[in-house]
């Protein structure tokens, strides 16, 4: 089986360069698990062509005005060509649609008589209509691997109605068409409800990519000890919950780390400016971020348990804090597995009074506690999530799908 595969991802050092030049600063995340993903596909033996559209801003946000077929060879080796495009709004799209159904097309003809798989990460809106056409039309597979629904990606609560309006259109064609992929890949079961109930799928909620974490030996914790949080700065997370709850503690021994960017920047850099134990990093590379993950005390995920779109996501932080080897605190978020609560410590809520126990507690633990338990969450993860394990559950389904 050859595999086309269509993403975000492309070389993530070269990437947060571009991003520094950006007004806006798109997340890492999707490159993080992308990476991931694709190594273990290579692990694993797998024959991939990688097409990439990086989430880069459109101009003026970004001084990029255009890009060509750029190629570049990612850290698992497989070699990834740029669409081309035309990085303004509307044109960005359509010069994406133009260039990706033009690639996608020459595969499929250069291949045929071959077991031939298009894998997307997510549903590119702009080419979903074209990937399952011309699967169908030369006798391929087409899949999908789902880390959000699509009604909820691109939208932002700081919109006006006119730009909700533009994305609601912009996506609606896409969704009309999500339950014609042959297979899924979804982050949790509920999503399987929303997008296609009878197709075939597995659920594969995260995936570990171990060669890009130092998990050898270990690593001296800051003195005095460190509370912390790294990923999106936004309100509905509940990282003023997580301030509010540090403060509360009222440990003088003891800092709250906090990394990231979004709508509570500027209130979480005002609450650190007048409390010197909270320190506010900003954004960091993911280099830098991991070495902090790993010298924290604790790290902690605040995010409420009441908000439905908790059923269909797995937060993409907590493999990459479980492996740091530091213990973990969340709430019971409803997308992550039952498997996971044996090495997480849980808030019954992100209600400040339950944070605070929550991090009154670990806190308490001996430092030969807290580094037991971080070290069974480290291992559970490396060796049940890792990139190779999950990415041969993916070519095991796909192969199914053929077979069927």
């Amino acid at each position: 089986m050859k595999i086309l595969y269509f993403g975000t991802v492309c070389d993530l050092k070269e990437y947060e360069a571009m991003l520094s030049d950006c007004k806006e600063k798109a997340s890492i995340a999707t490159i993080v698990f992308e990476s991931a993903l694709l190594s273990g596909l290579k692990q694993n033996g797998a024959e991939v062509e990688v097409l990439s559209y990086p989430m880069i801003p459109a101009f003026p946000h970004s001084k990029f005005v255009k890009w060509g077929n750029k190629s570049q060879t990612l850290p698992c080796g497989y070699n990834c060509t740029w669409l081309k495009t035309i990085n303004i709004p509307v044109l960005k799209q359509l010069s994406r649609r133009i260039n990706g159904r033009r690639l996608l097309k020459k595969w499929l003809k250069n291949n045929q008589g071959e077991d031939l798989a298009v894998l997307s990460y997510s549903m590119p809106p702009f080419l979903t209509a074209d990937i399952i056409k011309l699967t169908s039309r030369y006798g391929a597979k087409c899949f999908t691997v789902l880390t959000d629904l699509l009604r909820d990606m691109y939208i932002n609560s700081n919109d006006n109605k006119l730009l909700s309006k533009l994305k609601s259109k912009y996506l609606s064609k896409a969704i009309n068409l999500q339950g014609s992929f042959d297979g899924y890949i979804y982050l949790t079961e509920a999503m399987k409800d929303v997008v296609s109930p009878d197709k075939p799928y597995i659920v594969m909620e995260g995936i570990a990519d171990t060669d890009t974490f130092d998990t050898s030996g270990n690593v001296e914790k800051a003195r005095p000890a460190a509370v912390m949080y790294a990923g999106m700065l936004e309100e509905k997370f509940g990282i003023l919950n997580l301030v509010d709850a540090f403060e509360s503690v009222g440990l003088p021994d003891t800092q709250l780390w906090i990394f990231g960017s979004g709508n509570a920047a500027d209130t979480v850099k005002a609450r650190s400016e007048s409390n010197p134990n909270i320190v506010y990093f900003g954004r960091k590379d993911r280099a830098d971020i991991l070495r902090y993950e790993q010298k924290a005390s604790v790290l902690v995920n605040p995010r409420s348990t009441e908000d439905e779109f908790t059923r269909y996501s797995f937060p993409s932080k907590t493999i990459e804090y479980m492996m740091s080897g530091t213990p973990v605190i969340t709430t019971e978020l409803s997308g992550i597995p039952k498997e996971y609560f044996d090495y997480l410590f849980t808030a019954e809520s992100n209600s400040v009074a339950d944070l605070k126990s929550a991090i009154m507690y670990v806190l308490s633990l001996s430092d030969d506690n807290k580094a037991s338990f971080g070290a069974k969450a480290k291992n559970f993860i490396i060796n049940n999530k890792n990139a190779k394990v999950q990415s041969n559950r993916i070519i095991e389904f796909m192969t199914e799908v053929f077979k069927s």
